[in-house]
């Protein structure tokens, strides 16, 4: 019966953070595309854990120059 418990116990855990992680990515998608921000670097932490999260990253184009190390 411990067992039955314990398992239970996890399940909800599990449950709960996934539950959590879906909602921030809900709220960093609804951000984004309100603020039409996609195409520049992340303006908050909600956003960027959003984008870090569904694997998006923004790559910035240079022109062809780079910066030399200083």
């Amino acid at each position: 019966m411990t067992a039955v418990i314990a398992l239970a116990a996890i399940c909800l855990f599990a449950a709960g953070a996934l539950a959590g992680i879906t909602g921030m990515i809900a709220v960093a998608i609804r951000r984004e595309d309100r603020n039409l921000t996609l195409t520049s670097q992340a303006p908050g932490t909600v956003t960027r854990a959003g984008r870090r999260l569904t694997g998006l990253h923004v790559r910035t184009h240079s022109g062809g120059r780079e910066k030399a190390p200083a």
